[in-house]
C-alpha cells in the first residue's frame, strides 16, 4: 500500500527537469530511484527528463479520450463523395489511407454508380497527383517537343520525322504491363501480411485481457497488466511508423520544435492518457526512457508483462501462468514478423530496374504513337497510357511499406477499447446452485452449545461446539 501511495503522489509532486539538477549531477537522463519496502521521503521516484512533458513541445495531434465525447478523431477526406472512410491527405505525395470499413462503406464500395463517382474525382486521385510531376509532365513535354519538331522544324517531311514502329513497341508495352502487375502483387502480399499481423496482435491482447481478469488474483497485478496491454499497441505504432501514425506532422518545419521532440511529445501524451490514475508510474518512466534513447519500446513493454506474470507465480496455478505466457509469446512472434517486413524491402535491384524501364518506356511512347495518331492525339494518348501503367507500379511502391498506409492509429484505439471493456465488464460468475446453498446456509438458525438440535431413537441430541 505504501508503494502504490508513493507512486500516486509522484505525479502530484512538483516536477524537476534535468536543468534544475545541481552542478554535481551528471548530465543526461535522471534515473528512477528504486522503491524500498520502508516508506520514506527518498523513496519517491523523481520524474525523469524523458518522461516529463514540460521538457517537450505541446502535443499537436493527440486528443485525450476524456475530451473526445464520442466524436471521431480521424480527419476524413470530405472533398470526395463518400470519403468519410479515407484519411485526409496533407500533401499530393501522400498515398490513400482507408479507415476500417463499415456496412455503409461497403455499400458505397459496390454501388453501381461507383464508376461515375470515380470519374468525377479522377483529378483528386492520389496516383494522378503523385505522377503528375515529374513523370507525366516529362512525357507530355517530350510529346509536345516531338510534335513541334515533326510539324514545324521538318515541316512534316516523312523521311525526316522522328517515330518508332508501333508494332515493335507493342511487345515492350505488354512486357512493361506484366512487370508492373508483378510488382503490385508482390507489394500487396506484404500489405496483406501486415494487416494479418495487426489482427493477430488484437486477438492476443484480447485473450490476455480476459485471462488476466480470470486468473490473476491480485488487483494490483490485474491493473498493471491491463495498462500494459493498452500501452503495447501505442508503442508498437510508434516503433513501426516514425510519426506514430500522425501523418500530417511535418518533418521539416523551421517554425516548430525539432521533429524528434514533437514525436516524443505525442508519444508521452498517449501513454499518460493510459496512466491517468498515477499508479504503476515507473512503467511509464521506463517506456519513455527507452523510446527517447532510441531503444526497442515494444520489447520493454513485453519485459514488463513478463515481470507481472512472473510475480503471479505462487498465487496462480502454473497452468494458467503458462497460458498467459503463451499469449505473450504470440505478441513477441508477431512483433518479430512485423520488424522483418519493416526492415526488409523487395530487392532494391528489382525496384531500380523496374523504375528505369518505366522511365524509358514512358518517354518513348510519343515516338510510337506519332505515326498513327498525329501531333494532337500523341500528347493525349502518351500521357494516358503512361498514367495507366505507371500508376500500377506506383501503387505497388506505396503498398511495399504497409505500416505507412495502414490505419494503425485506428487499430490502437480499437485495442484500447477492447481491453477497457474486458476490464470494466468482467464479473466472477457464480453458479446458481452455489448461490442457493449459500442462501440456505445463511438462513439456518444459529444454535448455542448444549441446545437441542434433534433426536435419535428418542434420545435428544445436543450441540457439542460452535460452528465456524
Amino acid at each position: 500500500m505504501h508503494l502504490r501511495r508513493l507512486r500516486k503522489l509522484s505525479l502530484r509532486a512538483p516536477r524537476t527537469t534535468i536543468r534544475s539538477i545541481g552542478a554535481g549531477s551528471k548530465p543526461g537522463f535522471q534515473q528512477v530511484q528504486a522503491f524500498s519496502s520502508t516508506p520514506s521521503t527518498t523513496s519517491t521516484p523523481e520524474m525523469p527528463f524523458e518522461a516529463n512533458p514540460d521538457n517537450f513541445p505541446k502535443p499537436e495531434f493527440w486528443i485525450p479520450r476524456a475530451e473526445r465525447k464520442g466524436r471521431s478523431v480521424f480527419k476524413a477526406d470530405n472533398t470526395m463523395w463518400f470519403g468519410a472512410n479515407r484519411l485526409l491527405r496533407n500533401d499530393r505525395r501522400c498515398p490513400s489511407r482507408d479507415l476500417n470499413f463499415t456496412p455503409l462503406d461497403w455499400a458505397n464500395h459496390r454501388s453501381p454508380y461507383r464508376r461515375i463517382r470515380h470519374m468525377i474525382n479522377i483529378f483528386k486521385s492520389s496516383t494522378i497527383q503523385r505522377l503528375f510531376f515529374p513523370e507525366l509532365s516529362m512525357t507530355a513535354g517530350i510529346a509536345l517537343g516531338l510534335a513541334y519538331y515533326n510539324e514545324i522544324v521538318v515541316s512534316g517531311a516523312a523521311d525526316a520525322m522522328l517515330s518508332i514502329s508501333p508494332t515493335a513497341f507493342g511487345g515492350a508495352t505488354t512486357a512493361i504491363g506484366i512487370l508492373a502487375g508483378f510488382r503490385l502483387n508482390a507489394s500487396y502480399g506484404r500489405f496483406e501480411e501486415c494487416r494479418i499481423f495487426w489482427g493477430d496482435t488484437n486477438n492476443a491482447i484480447r485473450d490476455m485481457a480476459r485471462q488476466t481478469k480470470m486468473w490473476l488474483k491480485d488487483p494490483d497485478q490485474q491493473a498493471r497488466m491491463l495498462k500494459l496491454l493498452k500501452a503495447y499497441p501505442v508503442v508498437l505504432n510508434f516503433h513501426l511508423n516514425t510519426k506514430g501514425g500522425h501523418h500530417n506532422m511535418q518533418r521539416f518545419d523551421s517554425k516548430a520544435a525539432p521533429f524528434g521532440d514533437r514525436v516524443h511529445a505525442e508519444f508521452l501524451a498517449e501513454l499518460r492518457d493510459i496512466y491517468t490514475d498515477g499508479e504503476d508510474i515507473t512503467d511509464f518512466h521506463r517506456m519513455a526512457k527507452v523510446k527517447y534513447t532510441g531503444g526497442n519500446t515494444p520489447i520493454e513493454v513485453l519485459t514488463l508483462m513478463g515481470e507481472t506474470i512472473a510475480a503471479s507465480v505462487g498465487t496462480v496455478d502454473s497452468i494458467y501462468v503458462r497460458e498467459i505466457d503463451e499469449q505473450m509469446q504470440r505478441l513477441c512472434a508477431v512483433f518479430g514478423a512485423s520488424e522483418r517486413v519493416l526492415r526488409t524491402s523487395l530487392p532494391t535491384s528489382f525496384t531500380r530496374h523496374t523504375s528505369r524501364l518505366m522511365h524509358f518506356w514512358s518517354n518513348a511512347l510519343p515516338f510510337a504513337y506519332y505515326s498513327t495518331l498525329g501531333p494532337f492525339g500523341t500528347v493525349f494518348a502518351s500521357v494516358f497510357t503512361s498514367w495507366a501503367i505507371q500508376s500500377i507500379e506506383d501503387i505497388g511502391v506505396q503498398l511495399e511499406e504497409p505500416f505507412f498506409v495502414l490505419p494503425m492509429r485506428q487499430y490502437s484505439d480499437g485495442i484500447f477499447d477492447a481491453v477497457n471493456q474486458v476490464g470494466r465488464n468482467y464479473e466472477v460468475y457464480e453458479l446458481p446452485s452455489a448461490k442457493a446453498d449459500a442462501a440456505e446456509a445463511a438462513e439456518l438458525p444459529q444454535l448455542k452449545v448444549g441446545e437441542n438440535i434433534g433426536t435419535a431413537n428418542g434420545v435428544p441430541l445436543k450441540r457439542a461446539h460452535e460452528s465456524n
